[in-house]
């Protein structure tokens, strides 16, 4: 059998190739060779399920990390100038683009770098997008971090996308940490979620409140000139006025002469509901007309004579039917069995 190692050196780098075992090593190192396009599907499908925010900090994250673990194969020098020049000439070498260390300084902790025909500005300009990518830029910012042995972050000054001749990406201190960004991310994405869940809860709220409305304090015509409206479970300051201006509206378009407010589902009564029920009868009685409380039991009577509130010169039944009955006789007529 041939030789099955094909090797190749660019500038400083060596590519070897084991053709019997299909495996590439770049400086001694497992690698691996991928199309651009095959990069930006991969890019593109992280965007499409997962979203703009999280995948923005996906890319900071991985490209942040994999600049710490490159900075972790060259701890211990000390010649950072032309550690930097070796990083440029790998990346180079790799296919990355062109990267120049146009500002450095170890005192202050700063730099700024430069990149021209990175892989990440080819698959950006290719599909179209109008704001430079940002794995790249917070790859350095990892392998600053490694060589200041501080935590360091970017700023993008200016971008190839944007007209200019290279991406410049100035390097700096920052208090702001990997971790922090994912759990804001985490956290924003929680307030939103609750947030989208609360929205739904006064949505469905205001739904059933409207229900409720439609269904608890029905104004039933009974007889010519008659109506009653039943009272169910308990109620609030916007049950109560929507039951008044409800009971107005149709004692008024039906000219009705007689309103049998009726208590049969009502367990229990108390002050703030009996008040309500006076205010009702007030009200009616303002536009001409008659109440009368029908199905009062003996246990809802004992309530109403302990909540202290008075209600004088009302006419009460305990049933619906006698309720019915008798404003039947006040309207001038009279139920006769046929014979």
């Amino acid at each position: 059998m041939g030789n099955s190692n094909y090797q190749i050196r660019v500038n400083k780098n060596e590519f070897v190739w084991n053709d019997q075992e299909g495996e590439l090593t770049f400086d001694g190192a497992p690698a691996l060779l991928f199309w651009d396009s095959a990069i930006e599907l991969f890019l593109n499908t992280i965007e499409e399920i997962s979203g703009n925010d999280v995948s923005k900090t996906v890319y900071e994250v991985t490209g942040f990390r994999m600049g710490q673990l490159v900075s972790t194969y060259y701890e211990g020098r000390t010649d950072v100038v032309q550690l930097l020049n070796e990083y440029s000439d790998i990346y180079r070498s790799a296919g990355w683009g062109i990267f120049e260390i146009h500002e450095y300084s170890y005192e202050e902790k700063r730099a700024v770098v430069r990149i021209r025909n990175s892989w990440e500005h080819r698959i950006f300009k290719l599909a179209d997008k109008n704001k430079a990518g940002v794995l790249l830029p917070s790859h350095w910012a990892g392998i600053f971090s490694g060589l200041f042995k501080q935590n360091m972050w970017y700023k993008m000054v200016n971008s190839q996308l944007e007209g200019h001749d290279y991406d410049e990406i100035e390097i700096f201190p920052s208090a702001v940490t990997i971790s922090q960004n994912i759990h804001e991310l985490a956290r924003k994405k929680e307030q939103e979620s609750i947030m989208e869940l609360e929205k739904k809860v006064e949505s469905r709220t205001e739904e059933l409140s409207s229900l409720i409305q439609e269904l608890s304090s029905p104004i039933i015509p009974v007889l010519k000139d008659i109506l009653v409206i039943p009272l169910i479970g308990k109620y609030n300051d916007e049950r109560l006025s929507n039951l008044i201006e409800k009971a107005l509206v149709e004692l008024t378009k039906l000219k009705a002469k007689y309103l049998l407010i009726d208590l049969t589902g009502i367990k229990h009564v108390d002050s703030y509901t009996i008040h309500g029920i006076q205010k009702l009868i007030q009200s009616i009685r303002l536009i001409g007309g008659q109440c009368f409380i029908v199905g009062v039991s003996a246990e809802l009577s004992i309530q109403i004579l302990s909540s202290k509130v008075k209600i004088e010169g009302i006419q009460s039944f305990s049933s619906l039917q006698q309720g019915v009955e008798y404003a039947i006789q006040q309207n001038g007529y009279e139920l006769v069995k046929k014979k």
